[in-house]
C-alpha cells in the first residue's frame, strides 16, 4: 500500500535532505521559542524566512518548504478563527452575566458563568487537539524529509505554489 503523503525523489543529496528537514523542524523550534518570547505567528514567520532564503537550494528543499509554509498558514488561519469564536462565545457569556446581575436574574447570571466555563473548556480542548495534531504532523514531516521524501501535510491549504 502506497502512502499518498510521500513523493520519493531519486538520489536526494544529503545537504538538501538536511535543509528539507529544517523546513519542518523550524516551526517546532519557533513554537518552543514563542513560550519564552511571545511573538504572534512566530512559527509562520520563521518558516517563511527559512523557506524564502533556502528555496533556491533545490526542488526538494523548495517543495518541503512550500508544504511547511502552507501548513503554518493553515494553522494560523485556524487559530485566528478559534480565537474569534472564543471572543464571541465568551463575550456573550459575559454580557449575560452582566445583564443578569443588573436585573437580579440569577438564571441569566448562572447561565453566563456556565457559558464562560463551557466556552473556555471547549476552546482549550480544541487548541490542545489541533496543537497535538500539528506537532505530530511536523515531527513526521521532519523525519520524512530527512529520509529524502517530500512530506505533504494531510490537512493543509495549498496557498503557496
Amino acid at each position: 500500500m502506497e502512502d499518498s503523503n510521500l513523493i520519493s525523489p531519486a538520489g536526494v543529496p544529503s545537504e538538501q535532505r538536511s535543509l528539507g528537514m529544517w523546513m519542518h523542524l523550524t516551526p517546532l523550534l519557533a513554537t518552543v521559542a514563542s513560550f519564552v518570547v511571545p511573538i504572534p505567528f512566530l512559527s509562520l514567520i520563521a518558516t517563511y524566512v527559512i523557506y524564502s532564503t533556502q528555496k533556491d537550494k533545490g526542488d526538494f528543499v523548495a517543495e518541503n518548504g512550500r508544504e511547511s509554509v502552507n501548513f503554518q498558514i493553515t494553522l494560523a488561519i485556524v487559530f485566528v478563527a478559534l480565537i474569534i469564536i472564543l471572543i464571541v462565545m465568551f463575550g456573550g457569556s459575559i454580557l449575560s452575566t452582566i445583564f443578569g446581575s443588573q436585573s437580579d436574574n440569577d438564571t441569566a447570571t448562572g447561565a453566563g458563568i456556565m457559558g464562560m466555563i463551557g466556552s473556555s473548556l471547549l476552546m482549550i480542548t480544541a487548541f490542545a487537539i489541533i496543537g497535538i495534531g500539528a506537532l505530530v504532523f511536523m515531527v513526521v514531516g521532519t523525519f520524512r524529509a530527512n529520509n529524502g521524501n517530500v512530506y505533504r501535510y494531510p490537512v493543509s491549504l495549498r496557498l503557496v505554489k
